[in-house]
């Protein structure tokens, strides 16, 4: 196996909160992938994200999220559309509630995400991991890819980028190799990211402003975060709301918002994506 430090220069990921859009991107292409976590039952979730690719920066998102602010962005979509895609998100119970801009600002990546009843954001240095690349090869989505292994947040990757498209971006924060990462699972296959749908862009990136939000560090915020999904009713400070809010969808179930803030049930439980 080759070892290769990989020097990242100019990339990025995106976010969306249903915030207020101020600065944009142009897009030139988009890659959907089925994220699946394997919990300690063996009860897998299946997740549909979504990365939009830039020349200068990346944002990978929900894609229930992303199909909302598709249509608020169109002029000619009726209120009737808007609500539609509006309660789709809402009635999402497997969002995936990080938004990662990779490469914004330059050299760095911007992470969104929320712990109710506040949005947060921290960042960290661009290609956080070092890559080990190999000659073994594999399709993914139609695409001959290359294997890379690399280690963070407590856990150890395995990837397969594209070389034929060639953008230093990923799903997540994989990124930093000679193409698009397709493929990338956790050694334990807890965690699984696979590209479903490659296409031209449609939408421009996103950076938004979120009203509110608490800046911190990353090891506090992953700390925190796990912290919270262990018992979510039980760890939100019963002093930090002022307000909620039940509002029943058309499927008869109930959304709960603290603060204006979702509060997401996750239906099998949390598995952190970081462990550390």
């Amino acid at each position: 196996m080759k070892h290769f430090f990989i020097l990242c220069a100019s990339l990025g990921l995106s976010l969306s909160l249903s915030a207020q859009q101020n600065n944009t991107f142009p897009t030139d292409y988009e890659c959907l992938y089925e994220y699946k976590v394997t919990n300690s039952k063996s009860i897998t979730d299946t997740y549909t994200t979504i990365l939009q690719i830039g020349r200068d920066c990346s944002c990978f998102m929900d894609y229930t999220a992303f199909q909302s602010d598709s249509v608020n962005a169109t002029p000619q979509a009726s209120d009737e559309d808007i609500k539609k895609y509006q309660m789709q998100e809402m009635k999402n119970s497997l969002f995936f509630d990080q938004t990662v801009l990779q490469n914004h600002p330059q050299g760095e990546m911007s992470v969104y995400s929320v712990i109710p009843p506040d949005y947060y954001m921290y960042k960290e240095k661009l290609c956080p991991i070092q890559w080990s690349l190999s000659n073994e090869t594999d399709t993914v989505c139609g695409y001959v890819c290359q294997k890379a292994t690399g280690e963070y947040g407590g856990r150890k990757w395995v990837v397969w980028y594209a070389p034929e498209i060639p953008t230093t971006y990923g799903p997540w924060k994989f990124c930093g190799l000679p193409g698009l990462v397709m493929r990338a699972h956790d050694t334990e296959n807890i965690h699984r990211f696979e590209a479903i749908t490659f296409r031209k862009g449609t939408l421009p990136i996103a950076v938004p402003d979120i009203p509110h939000m608490v800046t911190v560090e990353r090891d506090k915020f992953v700390k925190s975060k796990n912290k919270y999904e262990e018992d979510p009713m039980k760890n939100i400070p019963l002093e930090s709301i002022s307000d909620m809010t039940v509002q029943k969808n058309e499927d008869g179930k109930n959304s709960i918002l603290i603060n204006g803030v979702q509060l997401r049930i996750r239906p099998n439980g949390y598995t952190p994506l970081e462990l550390e």
